[in-house]
């Protein structure tokens, strides 16, 4: 079964048990706003009896991240500007948490680029199959945003503390080999053989109780992870909520808009 079109733009299809759940604003990069993924939270509460779920995107990327346009059309009205940013960080917030909580496996299909709070929803995963083409950036330090997505709240306890600061202080491009070599992606593989590779990943999960995902998230998010997750991403949103209307962030907005065309 295949979802109809929605405002948000979420397509999601049905089969033999499994829900593949695409973003689909490939105009846009799949840039995230509250619509989107207001739609994802039900997209996912709609899959919670399937056996597994694949996220992925459409077109050349997986996720650009914040839309930086919705952000830019709101940068002189300090207060509309604030209540979007709460309300989209909010949001990916609770989809991160979604997808903690899954039932279920989660698989990020990583089909082209990574940036900003996007990279939340393939930290959130219990697997990360990357195409060669696709990377990850943060661009905070670009945008003079602070980091959210689970940058500082997920990806310390993956590649350490002092390695997360780096790789936000100078915006390094991860591309897939590297985070292959980092353990933010499980598998790494040619942009054709993306699809083949998650389905052969699909076929090996088929005989096994995939309920004990949930079980060992919630036991590594408990004994390792430290501080709640909720409260963790909260503290990113407060901090991208205190940066977010400076001026100095608005000029780097406008000037990156200017040099994305």
């Amino acid at each position: 079964m295949t979802g109809s079109a929605t405002k948000a733009e979420i397509e999601t299809v049905r089969s033999d048990g499994i829900v593949r759940i695409t973003l689909d604003r490939p105009h846009r990069g799949n840039a995230l706003t509250p619509d989107l993924l207001d739609a994802l939270i039900g997209r996912l509460d709609g899959a919670r009896d399937a056996r597994a779920v694949v996220l992925t995107g459409a077109g050349r990327a997986f996720s650009s991240g914040g839309d930086v346009g919705e952000f830019h059309i709101r940068a002189d009205r300090r207060d509309a500007l604030l209540a979007y940013a709460d309300r989209l960080v909010s949001t990916l917030n609770r989809v991160i948490l979604h997808i903690r909580a899954m039932p279920c496996p989660v698989i990020a299909a990583v089909n082209g680029p990574v940036t900003g709070g996007s990279f939340g929803l393939v930290l959130a995963a219990d697997i990360a199959v990357m195409a060669e083409s696709a990377f990850i950036q943060p661009y905070y330090a670009q945008m003079g945003f602070a980091p959210d997505g689970g940058w500082t709240a997920l990806l310390p306890e993956r590649i350490g503390r002092a390695r997360t600061a780096r790789w936000l202080a100078l915006d390094e491009r991860i591309g897939a080999r590297q985070a292959l070599e980092m353990g933010l992606a499980d598998v790494a593989v040619p942009d054709a053989a993306l699809d083949d590779t998650v389905a052969r990943l699909l076929d090996r999960m088929e005989p096994l109780d995939n309920s004990v995902a949930a079980t060992t998230r919630q036991l590594l998010d408990t004994q390792i992870a430290g501080p709640d997750l909720a409260a963790r991403l909260e503290n990113e949103k407060r901090a991208f909520l205190d940066r977010i209307a400076r001026e100095e962030t608005r000029g780097r907005m406008n000037a990156f808009l200017a040099t994305a065309g």
